[in-house]
């Protein structure tokens, strides 16, 4: 009975068991079902939308070298890591721990850090940004404070921080999110530094990082190239110096110095004042500091110009160096207005050409003028480049404005004027390529600031640069180089002499115009070349509104075209070509 009564429970507990067991497979079974077929659809979709993406990959923007006189380079502008410090308020569990850690290594107060970290429901709140200690994100990173992170970005660096300023330019983000060329030649080689983004597509993983495996696509990103620039790091960094240090005294407002290779049209440096720091280009609040004066500020260069004047009509055989005019230290219009000599000064009779140069003689240039008249010396100039830009690699450079001598406008008033440097308006870097046809031999060249291209492959192209264009005779050069060799020895040059070497150069004075007329403000010019037996540099001066002084160019831009000279000379170890 009791046996019976046993096996009567063990089979009931036997079958409740598999009952159960059914049960749940039945209820597994159900939950498949709705998972593989009713559910379906509605997981690829969440899982696709989770993990599949479509992203952009960013190409590595170029870099921008200096080099010296070995060819060794030197980095103007990279691309640096840069992290950024976040938190996630509603994440962090300790409060206090967070805010005195991050205050300790990012050197803040408690204060800054809480005011961030004190918003529970605030899902994102920056704390620092721009950290490029590697040290301070590595100890951040060993602490794993909950709720707290990093996130790393590329940004442009500029090692020298103001050398160069204006010609380099820098980078901000334009309104597509893109990091785009703001001026000088980040802006000009834009295109070729800034390479092309590649597409991705295919999944992240948990970390929001991108997989690459046989089911994901990829459109390779290129690499920007770099830009290997002709300017020489020693010399850009004294032209700065001696620069800064003329306009400071001389309480100008502003001024710029270049240096050029006279064959070529190789600038090794281009140097402006006042400059800015690039990396801290946001900080400035007067945005013409942007603009490089040399390529963008025409201005009226005054007797600078003669040399020009002269070189057409010595090309012309209109003149000779001996060539004589009489001086009344003035020239009277046929309305009654006089046009003077500088400083009302009378030079007298029998003066010849080589003398007009060498004391910068106004009545000398309106003689030379009236004789080529007012379209051969447009054309002249014209030849010289000065209605048009130079070709430099940089961008917003202008024309010069030789309005007053196109007809009908062109009269004998303005044709006089224009002889010497007044009623036209030409840039610093036009007036440089005119001249480098006198040092030239009459060949003209083209200034430029990039010398090579280098791709991502280290395969370096060389620039291609127009070829140097004749606008003078052989002869015409020559003769006009020794006339402004004078210039030097017995005129107006002569506080760039230095012993044992022959240089050719002019002086420009000239006032400012306003509204119809002049102020008192001048700007002063000096551009010569050396050695003047066989020119290998040109060096152009300028300064603007000099207040701390009533000397003319020749007691002051002359003096800072000495010592870049001089620094020239000891850098490349040049030889005298003078007993």
């Amino acid at each position: 009975m009791f046996r019976r009564r046993h096996f009567a429970r063990h089979n009931f507990s036997i079958i409740a068991i598999r009952l159960i067991f059914v049960a749940i497979f039945i209820i597994l079974v159900g939950r498949l079902f709705d998972l593989q077929i009713r559910q379906h659809d509605d997981f690829i979709k969440e899982a696709e939308a989770i993990h599949e993406t479509t992203a952009i990959v960013k190409s590595e923007r170029g870099k921008i070298y200096f080099q010296d006189k070995n060819g060794n380079e030197y980095p103007l502008a990279i691309n640096k890591k840069y992290y950024t410090v976040y938190v996630v308020p509603k994440e962090i569990e300790e409060p206090e721990v967070v805010i005195n850690k991050l205050s300790q290594l990012l050197s803040l107060t408690v204060d800054e850090v809480a005011s961030h970290v004190n918003k529970p429901n605030d899902p994102y709140e920056e704390i620092k940004k721009r950290i490029d200690d590697e040290n301070i994100i590595n100890q951040i990173q060993e602490l794993k404070l909950k709720g707290v992170y990093l996130k790393s970005e590329n940004y442009r660096f500029y090692p020298f921080n103001s050398l160069a300023s204006q010609t380099i330019g820098f980078v901000a983000e334009a309104d597509d999110g893109q990091i785009k060329g703001r001026y000088g030649l980040e802006l000009y080689y834009d295109d070729i530094l800034s390479g092309r983004s590649g597409v991705f597509t295919g999944v992240r993983d948990a970390f929001g990082r991108l997989v690459r495996s046989v089911f994901s696509h990829e459109e390779s990103a290129k690499e920007g190239a770099d830009l290997i620039t002709t300017l020489d790091k020693n010399i850009q960094f004294s032209a700065e110096e001696i620069l800064k240090e003329l306009i400071e005294k001389r309480d100008a407002t502003k001024g710029s110095l270049i240096v050029m290779e006279a064959k070529t049209g190789k600038i090794l440096a281009l140097a402006n004042y006042p400059t800015f720091n690039l990396n801290e280009f946001n900080k400035v609040t007067n945005y013409s500091v942007f603009r490089n004066y040399a390529a963008e500020d025409r201005y009226e260069p005054g007797s600078i110009v003669k040399s020009l004047t002269m070189a057409a009509a010595l090309d012309l055989g209109l003149v000779t160096p001996d060539t004589t005019y009489d001086d009344k230290g003035y020239y009277l219009l046929p309305d009654g207005r006089k046009l003077i000599n500088y400083n009302n000064e009378v030079y007298g009779k029998n003066i010849t050409m080589t003398r007009v140069l060498e004391r910068s003689i106004n009545t000398g240039a309106i003689f030379v003028g009236q004789k080529l008249g007012a379209e051969r010396l447009r054309q002249y100039f014209k030849k010289f480049g000065l209605d048009k830009v130079t070709g430099i690699d940089l961008p917003n450079e202008i024309a010069g404005d030789l309005s007053n001598l196109e007809y009908p406008k062109v009269n004998l008033a303005y044709l006089s004027t224009a002889s010497y440097g007044l009623g036209i308006a030409i840039t610093p870097l036009e007036l440089l390529k005119a001249y480098s046809a006198i040092s030239n031999k009459g060949l003209m060249v083209t200034p430029y600031l990039v010398a090579a291209i280098r791709d991502s492959n280290n395969v370096i192209t060389p620039v291609t640069v127009p070829e140097p264009e004749r606008v003078l005779s052989e002869k015409t050069a020559e003769t006009l180089s020794n006339m402004l060799v004078s210039v030097v020895l017995n005129g107006f040059g002569i506080n760039t002499k230095i012993k044992g070497y022959s240089t050719g150069g002019k002086t420009g004075t000239a006032f400012i115009p306003k509204g119809k007329g002049y102020s008192e403000d001048m700007i002063h010019t000096y551009i010569g070349y050396f050695p003047a037996s066989d020119p290998q540099y040109l060096i152009l001066v300028k300064m603007d509104r000099p207040l701390a002084t009533s000397d003319s160019a020749s007691h002051t831009v002359t003096i800072a075209f000495k010592q870049m000279e001089q620094f020239l000379i000891n850098y490349f170890n040049i030889p005298p070509d003078e007993k």
